[in-house]
């Protein structure tokens, strides 16, 4: 960006590294630390390099996005003017700023486990995944089969109504244990099983990705499904940024001297 001033620049980089630090925490369930660079490792010709420093599982910061505050420098190398109201031709004050696929391997380090990716329902592609379970299948019991498609599509139909991602996996080849390790694998955050049983009961078989400590629970698959899913979903979302903040407040220190950061 381009500004007529030196104080309305650095207000805009300062603003958008607000927005960058917004975003990580909102979005993405990653608390940051919001400062300044160093003189020596400011981004080359800037005046002032501001900065967003997340902090991943293992106690590494990583730099997550950065806003810069160009001042004058870049607007004499490349002839950038503007005409003021007096007429006048002057440098303009300049900024930069951005944030890189590097965000994406942030996201997958700050919430990520042992059994695979971790997704913050606010991004994941897929938010449910409904895993429909034919025992026959569909053409050794088509009857039986068609009921359990009805049940489940009455599910899909109401959550896909309330903006929530869903995805069936309807792949009648594989068994069902293969496919619960491949949507853990991919982080998916919920993710709904439907068998015979379920039908009769009028409920749908449940198990968080993050926070769940594989327990299963069940859902009624009633008018107020996506209303419990959504709040399931809003719950995972609290809890991994919970998580990632109680990382952070432990693993951050102040110290006072050189010898203390020894």
């Amino acid at each position: 960006t381009a500004h007529a001033t030196s104080e309305e620049a650095d207000e805009s980089a300062r603003e958008m590294l607000d927005a960058y630090a917004d975003m990580a925490r909102d979005l993405l369930a990653m608390p940051v630390v919001k400062g300044i660079k160093s003189p020596t490792e400011r981004f080359a010709g800037a005046d002032e390099t501001y900065t967003i420093e997340a902090l991943m599982q293992n106690g590494w910061a990583l730099q997550s996005g950065t806003s810069h505050f160009l001042g004058q420098n870049f607007a004499k190398a490349f002839d950038v003017f503007f005409t003021t109201k007096d007429n006048k031709q002057e440098l303009v004050w300049a900024t930069s700023y951005g944030a890189s696929t590097r965000l994406i391997g942030a996201l997958v380090m700050t919430h990520s486990d042992d059994q695979g990716l971790v997704l913050p329902p606010s991004v994941a592609p897929t938010q449910v995944v409904v895993v429909p379970i034919s025992p026959k299948g569909p053409e050794k019991a088509p009857e039986q089969h068609a009921e359990l498609m009805d049940f489940v599509d009455k599910a899909v139909d109401t959550l896909k109504a309330a903006g929530i991602r869903t995805k069936v996996d309807e792949r009648w080849n594989l068994k069902p244990g293969p496919k619960f390790f491949e949507w853990e694998k991919k982080g998916v955050p919920l993710r709904i099983e439907c068998g015979p049983r379920d039908i009769e009961a009028g409920t749908l078989l449940c198990a968080r990705r993050a926070g769940g400590d594989g327990e299963k629970f069940s859902l009624a698959n009633d008018d107020g499904l996506a209303a419990a899913v959504q709040a399931e979903l809003d719950s995972m979302q609290k809890g991994l940024l919970a998580a990632a903040e109680a990382r952070m407040a432990a693993m951050t220190f102040e110290p006072e001297t050189y010898e203390e950061m020894a």
